[in-house]
């Protein structure tokens, strides 16, 4: 299979960490217009697995508290 040429603004990163919902909302957040066309310039490759509703549901409810202390302090 051929090596896809990626343009120098092109990253490719793992998750590290990152659920599912937060790989898609970072790609989305990273589309850019380059050479006229707009183009995700991250591409986070193995995804990790969509949670669950009720561990979703825990994850965010934790990380939602853990940043409003940060705010908080």
């Amino acid at each position: 299979m051929e090596e896809l040429e990626l343009h120098s603004r092109i990253k490719t990163e793992p998750a590290k960490g990152r659920t599912y919902g937060e790989c898609v909302m970072d790609e989305i957040f990273s589309i850019q217009m380059i050479d006229g066309e707009f183009r995700t310039t991250l591409h986070i490759k193995e995804k990790p697995k969509r949670l669950s509703r009720e561990d979703a549901l825990i994850y965010y409810t934790r990380k939602l508290r853990r940043i409003w202390r940060e705010i908080k302090s």
